[in-house]
């Protein structure tokens, strides 16, 4: 599969597709978003814990991704936080995901939280570019940083985008309220960089949209449901409902927008894209 092109993906095309109202997708060829440019996904696929409700019981580990595909348009890769996988591994999630499929992934902890940014541009290039051979599978790659990276660091982020390929879509996370206020989304914005919005306990939530695509990101608290994702825990129905005016708003700019459950938000991400889908519909 060498011959690829290393170019990202369009978000714009899939945006012209007809309205699907339903979540899960039939047609195992090609899969699109529930609604026109908005793609709902989880952080991560394989989870045994899922066996029972998006997963048959007896699911090997290696066809979790491929069941997965049937009923999301796209994930959020978090094993790549890891460390860069290997291209034989990229080029198989190619060829289980089908048309429309859309992968976002994290940049490795090396860049963002053990280097801090810095001088980590060759270990960034490997990764975007072990990445690409995603081809049209390629959605943003998201920069995640830690806690202790505050608004000092607005300089090194700055040089450290300005190095990254070109060609792709990028977006920043930050966990430190040191960042509110700032001129963080007027830098994005002239960069074309995606700021990333999260539900956290420990961030209040920001609504900029600074690219033409958003990320979105419901993280919840991982101590809050450490294990045992097998159901829903916690109702938060008010919360969806004011990210779903949220995405309201960004569709009606023309903005794609990206959506990942993190399992620590109600204890079963699946059943969060669910309810948050169903709310949508009733909120018509």
């Amino acid at each position: 599969m060498g011959g690829r092109a290393v170019v990202a993906s369009n978000f714009s095309e899939a945006m012209d597709e007809p309205r699907q109202e339903r979540l899960f997708a039939q047609n195992l060829d090609r899969i699109l978003p529930p609604e026109p440019g908005l793609y709902l996904g989880t952080s991560g696929w394989s989870y045994a814990d899922w066996e029972g409700t998006l997963y048959p019981e007896g699911l090997p580990a290696g066809s979790r991704l491929a069941e997965y595909a049937k009923h999301y348009p796209t994930v959020e890769i978090d094993s790549t936080f890891y460390g860069t996988p290997r291209r034989s591994t990229v080029e198989k999630w190619y060829e289980i995901a089908p048309e429309g499929f859309l992968f976002a992934a994290k940049f490795p902890q090396e860049v963002t939280h053990e280097r801090n940014l810095v001088g980590s541009g060759a270990e960034a290039e490997t990764f975007v570019r072990t990445m690409a051979e995603l081809g049209d599978r390629l959605g943003p790659l998201l920069l995640q940083l830690p806690p202790s990276f505050d608004v000092e660091g607005m300089g090194v982020l700055e040089d450290f985008l300005k190095r990254l390929p070109g060609g792709f879509h990028y977006a920043v996370e930050v966990r430190n309220r040191s960042w509110l206020g700032s001129d963080l989304p007027k830098m994005l914005r002239e960069r074309g960089v995606a700021l990333t919005l999260i539900d956290y306990p420990r961030m209040p939530r920001m609504q900029e949209v600074t690219a033409d695509f958003s990320y979105i990101r419901w993280l919840g608290d991982r101590r809050e449901f450490p294990e045992g994702h097998t159901h829903l825990k916690k109702e938060r129905d008010e919360d969806l409902r004011w990210w779903s005016d949220l995405v309201n708003r960004f569709l009606g700019e023309g903005k794609t927008v990206f959506a990942y459950a993190n399992n620590h938000y109600q204890n079963h991400s699946p059943s969060t894209l669910e309810r948050f889908l169903e709310l949508r519909r009733s909120d018509r």
